[in-house]
């Protein structure tokens, strides 16, 4: 429970104080832990927008206090992000669970706000003034929560030899170590954040802006991850192992061939949308995944076969057998859409069992919208660096604050329903079981 400055309004979110006191040792004074505590509730409460000047009115906080919070003030927010990781795998660590990869866009107004730039925003769905963010998940026990998230750097913003570049980077208080990484490589070091912590996961999914490039598909294979990453539909692939021959040096006259010479016996390779088309109707497996929300199953149909990526053939890169994975979905006015995904699970898996860990993306949609929509996420209005790690990591507090309280709520459920079946059997006779 959180009251307001002048107690004329009590602000009641069951357990608050609770959930944040393995936070508060990463604030150095008291101040701060209470100004974070009303920032959260800002969060929580109703409202349009959960930028700083209107939840403080909502709480009756100070504006400038909640300001220093995510600008000046002395507090571990990288501390206390990797806290926020223990807490929230204490009741969602699972074996088969899964490290969800994707990005989301912020779009701004203005073009002074760190790494703002023109640039693909998914939130628009065009090229847009945004920012970038890429961030993992993970899903584990039917719960899907963030992991990190981390603010992509454009090349714009990248060229320490330009004035204009260096005078915004020290605008918003940018670190040197701060520089333009790919997207795809930022992925990679928040899967090694995973691994370091020693996450149990099955398997890393991602869309096709991830799973279409060959490097990013083979540095999770150098770290021993399976994978389900969507593809587009102009993918190449080889249907059979292409046929290599080494080139051997003779006479020693001329310049040496840079790759090994490939000898086309085997069929070429071809779109993934042809192999798609060419399915034949009796060969799409009818599938049942999870439960819908009015009871029903969802029913999809999908086809997986072995393929060879040919991705990088010409220069020597020698493709690698994966499953190939089509999902067929049919359209209420009629038609058919396919989706199509790679994956290097074990040759044995069952097509059903790779259509499960691929549909688990369908968490990050959720969540990024109660992100945003509810916890404002995207309504940060600072123009720091850290302000915007910190906003992300306090939204992160509160989005696992709510996860906790479905966690104890579906638990107290269990519990009832438990006892209620323990009692019936007991004045039945029937044996119980859980």
């Amino acid at each position: 429970m959180c009251y307001n400055s002048n107690m004329t309004q009590t602000i009641i979110f069951p357990c608050i104080e609770e959930y944040l006191q393995p936070y508060f040792q990463f604030f150095p004074r008291c101040e701060g832990r209470e100004v974070a505590c009303k920032y959260i509730t800002g969060l929580l409460m109703d409202g349009e927008r959960k930028s700083v000047e209107p939840m403080s009115e909502r709480v009756s906080g100070s504006e400038r206090s909640m300001q220093r919070l995510l600008s000046n003030a002395r507090w571990d927010h990288i501390g206390l992000l990797e806290e926020y990781r223990k807490q929230m795998l204490k009741d969602t660590i699972d074996p088969q669970g899964v490290l969800a990869i994707d990005d989301t866009g912020f779009p701004k107004k203005g073009r002074h706000s760190a790494c703002v730039s023109r640039q693909y925003c998914g939130a628009t769905e065009k090229i847009d003034n945004c920012q970038i963010g890429v961030s993992m998940s993970y899903i584990g026990q039917g719960i899907a929560w963030p992991y990190v998230m981390d603010l992509f750097v454009p090349k714009s913003w990248d060229n320490l030899e330009d004035p204009d570049c260096m005078m915004k980077r020290k605008k918003t208080r940018m670190p040197e170590s701060a520089r333009f990484r790919e997207k795809w490589r930022i992925a990679l070091e928040q899967i090694d954040i995973a691994m370091n912590d020693g996450v149990p996961h099955r398997a890393v999914v991602a869309d096709s802006w991830y799973g279409d490039i060959p490097e990013f598909r083979r540095e999770l294979a150098k770290r021993n991850e399976n994978y389900v990453l969507g593809i587009h539909n102009n993918t190449q692939v080889f249907i059979e192992s292409p046929l290599i021959v080494e080139y051997e040096s003779q006479s020693g006259r001329g310049r040496p061939m840079k790759y090994p010479k490939f000898i086309a016996t085997n069929a070429k390779p071809v779109n993934v949308s042809i192999i798609g088309e060419k399915v034949e109707e009796q060969e799409w497996e009818h599938l049942e995944l999870r439960q819908g929300s009015n009871g029903k199953p969802l029913v999809i149909e999908a086809f997986s076969m072995r393929v060879y990526p040919s991705v990088g053939f010409q220069k020597g890169v020698i493709p690698e057998e994966v499953w190939l994975l089509i999902e067929r979905r049919r359209h209420k006015k009629g038609g058919f859409e396919l989706r199509y995904f790679l994956s290097n699970l074990p040759s044995d898996m069952p097509t059903i069992e790779i259509l499960c860990i691929s549909h688990e993306r369908f968490w990050i949609e959720h969540g990024y919208q109660q992100l945003k929509d509810e916890l404002g996420l995207d309504h940060h209005e600072g123009r720091s660096w850290i302000g915007w790690q910190r906003h992300v990591i306090l939204v992160f507090l509160a989005f696992g604050y709510l996860t906790k309280l479905r966690i104890h709520e579906k638990k107290r459920l269990q519990e009832k329903i438990w006892k209620k079946r323990l009692m019936l059997a007991q004045t039945t006779g029937k044996e119980f079981s859980v």
